[in-house]
Protein backbone atom coordinates (compact mmCIF):
# COMPACT_ATOMS: atom_id res chain seq x y z
CA UNK A 1 0.00 0.00 0.00
CA UNK A 2 1.27 3.43 -0.90
CA UNK A 3 1.82 5.52 2.20
CA UNK A 4 0.88 9.13 1.70
CA UNK A 5 0.32 11.64 4.49
CA UNK A 6 -3.35 10.75 5.05
CA UNK A 7 -2.69 7.00 5.14
CA UNK A 8 0.20 7.57 7.56
CA UNK A 9 -2.10 9.60 9.82
CA UNK A 10 -4.76 6.88 9.71
CA UNK A 11 -2.20 4.20 10.59
CA UNK A 12 -0.80 6.32 13.41
CA UNK A 13 -4.28 6.88 14.81
CA UNK A 14 -4.99 3.16 14.45
CA UNK A 15 -2.06 2.45 16.77
CA UNK A 16 -3.23 5.15 19.19
CA UNK A 17 -6.76 3.71 19.32
CA UNK A 18 -5.35 0.20 19.80
CA UNK A 19 -3.29 1.33 22.78
CA UNK A 20 -6.26 3.23 24.19
CA UNK A 21 -8.53 0.20 23.57
CA UNK A 22 -11.06 2.50 21.89
CA UNK A 23 -12.81 -0.22 19.92
CA UNK A 24 -15.37 1.97 18.18
CA UNK A 25 -12.78 4.35 16.69
CA UNK A 26 -10.42 1.46 16.05
CA UNK A 27 -13.04 -0.38 13.99
CA UNK A 28 -13.83 2.75 11.97
CA UNK A 29 -10.15 3.31 11.10
CA UNK A 30 -9.67 -0.38 10.27
CA UNK A 31 -12.63 -0.21 7.89
CA UNK A 32 -11.24 2.87 6.16
CA UNK A 33 -7.77 1.33 5.80
CA UNK A 34 -9.38 -1.86 4.47
CA UNK A 35 -11.24 0.11 1.77
CA UNK A 36 -8.00 1.88 0.84
CA UNK A 37 -6.20 -1.47 0.67
CA UNK A 38 -8.92 -2.90 -1.60
CA UNK A 39 -8.49 0.03 -3.99
CA UNK A 40 -4.73 -0.42 -3.89
CA UNK A 41 -5.11 -4.11 -4.83
CA UNK A 42 -7.26 -3.00 -7.79
CA UNK A 43 -4.27 -0.90 -8.90
CA UNK A 44 -6.02 2.37 -8.15
CA UNK A 45 -3.41 5.00 -7.35
CA UNK A 46 -3.72 5.85 -3.65
CA UNK A 47 -3.21 9.58 -3.25
CA UNK A 48 -4.88 12.06 -0.92
CA UNK A 49 -7.76 12.57 -3.36
CA UNK A 50 -8.46 8.84 -3.43
CA UNK A 51 -8.39 8.68 0.38
CA UNK A 52 -10.87 11.58 0.50
CA UNK A 53 -13.13 9.62 -1.88
CA UNK A 54 -12.99 6.64 0.48
CA UNK A 55 -13.75 8.84 3.48
CA UNK A 56 -16.71 10.51 1.74
CA UNK A 57 -17.99 7.10 0.68
CA UNK A 58 -17.79 5.87 4.27
CA UNK A 59 -19.69 8.93 5.52
CA UNK A 60 -22.33 8.42 2.83
CA UNK A 61 -22.80 4.75 3.81
CA UNK A 62 -23.33 5.74 7.42
CA UNK A 63 -25.80 8.49 6.53
CA UNK A 64 -27.78 5.96 4.49
CA UNK A 65 -27.71 3.57 7.46
CA UNK A 66 -28.97 6.34 9.74
CA UNK A 67 -31.93 6.89 7.42
CA UNK A 68 -32.72 3.16 7.53
CA UNK A 69 -32.41 3.05 11.31
CA UNK A 70 -34.75 6.03 11.66
CA UNK A 71 -37.46 4.04 9.88
CA UNK A 72 -37.24 1.25 12.46
CA UNK A 73 -36.67 3.61 15.43
CA UNK A 74 -33.24 2.26 16.42
CA UNK A 75 -31.81 5.25 18.26
CA UNK A 76 -28.87 3.20 19.59
CA UNK A 77 -27.71 2.42 16.05
CA UNK A 78 -28.38 5.98 14.88
CA UNK A 79 -26.13 7.24 17.68
CA UNK A 80 -23.40 4.70 16.81
CA UNK A 81 -23.41 5.67 13.13
CA UNK A 82 -23.36 9.38 14.06
CA UNK A 83 -20.31 8.86 16.28
CA UNK A 84 -18.57 7.02 13.44
CA UNK A 85 -19.31 9.91 11.06
CA UNK A 86 -17.70 12.27 13.59
CA UNK A 87 -14.56 10.08 13.63
CA UNK A 88 -14.36 10.00 9.83
CA UNK A 89 -14.97 13.73 9.40
CA UNK A 90 -11.82 14.57 11.36
CA UNK A 91 -9.83 13.24 8.39
CA UNK A 92 -11.75 15.12 5.71
CA UNK A 93 -10.66 18.56 4.52
CA UNK A 94 -12.57 21.49 5.99
CA UNK A 95 -15.72 22.06 3.94
CA UNK A 96 -16.13 25.27 1.95
CA UNK A 97 -18.87 27.64 3.02
CA UNK A 98 -21.85 28.01 0.68
CA UNK A 99 -20.65 31.48 -0.28
CA UNK A 100 -17.11 30.30 -1.08
CA UNK A 101 -18.50 27.41 -3.11
CA UNK A 102 -20.88 29.68 -5.03
CA UNK A 103 -18.09 32.17 -5.83
CA UNK A 104 -15.73 29.40 -6.97
CA UNK A 105 -18.38 27.76 -9.19
CA UNK A 106 -19.41 31.16 -10.60
CA UNK A 107 -15.79 31.92 -11.52
CA UNK A 108 -15.45 28.50 -13.16
CA UNK A 109 -18.68 28.94 -15.13
CA UNK A 110 -17.69 32.44 -16.26
CA UNK A 111 -14.25 31.25 -17.42
CA UNK A 112 -15.49 28.01 -18.98
CA UNK A 113 -15.84 27.64 -22.73
CA UNK A 114 -18.28 24.77 -22.17
CA UNK A 115 -21.20 26.34 -20.29
CA UNK A 116 -23.13 23.05 -20.10
CA UNK A 117 -23.94 21.51 -16.73
CA UNK A 118 -21.57 18.60 -17.39
CA UNK A 119 -18.67 20.81 -18.39
CA UNK A 120 -19.00 23.16 -15.43
CA UNK A 121 -19.58 20.47 -12.82
CA UNK A 122 -16.57 18.48 -14.02
CA UNK A 123 -14.33 21.53 -13.66
CA UNK A 124 -15.94 22.44 -10.31
CA UNK A 125 -15.35 19.00 -8.80
CA UNK A 126 -11.69 19.15 -9.78
CA UNK A 127 -11.30 22.70 -8.50
CA UNK A 128 -13.11 22.15 -5.19
CA UNK A 129 -10.83 19.15 -4.55
CA UNK A 130 -12.87 17.41 -1.86
CA UNK A 131 -13.85 20.51 0.11
CA UNK A 132 -17.56 20.05 -0.68
CA UNK A 133 -19.63 16.99 -1.39
CA UNK A 134 -21.09 16.20 -4.79
CA UNK A 135 -24.67 17.14 -3.91
CA UNK A 136 -23.64 20.63 -2.79
CA UNK A 137 -21.51 21.13 -5.90
CA UNK A 138 -24.32 19.95 -8.17
CA UNK A 139 -26.89 22.23 -6.50
CA UNK A 140 -24.51 25.19 -6.72
CA UNK A 141 -23.75 24.57 -10.41
CA UNK A 142 -27.48 24.42 -11.12
CA UNK A 143 -27.98 27.65 -9.21
CA UNK A 144 -25.13 29.42 -11.03
CA UNK A 145 -26.29 28.22 -14.44
CA UNK A 146 -29.92 29.01 -13.66
CA UNK A 147 -30.94 25.40 -14.26
CA UNK A 148 -32.80 25.15 -10.96
CA UNK A 149 -35.14 27.99 -11.92
CA UNK A 150 -35.70 26.49 -15.38
CA UNK A 151 -36.57 23.11 -13.86
CA UNK A 152 -38.93 24.75 -11.34
CA UNK A 153 -40.70 26.69 -14.10
CA UNK A 154 -41.14 23.47 -16.14
CA UNK A 155 -42.72 21.85 -13.07
CA UNK A 156 -45.13 24.79 -12.80
CA UNK A 157 -46.08 24.42 -16.46
CA UNK A 158 -46.62 20.67 -16.14
CA UNK A 159 -48.85 21.04 -13.06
Amino acid sequence: MTDNEMVKRLKSDLTTYMKAKDMEKLNVIRGILNEINIRDMKNIKINNEEVVKVLRSEVKKRKESIESFKKVARQDLIDKESREITVIKQYLPVEMSDEELFNKVKAIADASIDKSFGGVIKAAIISVNGKADGKRISATVKKVLGIASILESKDCINN
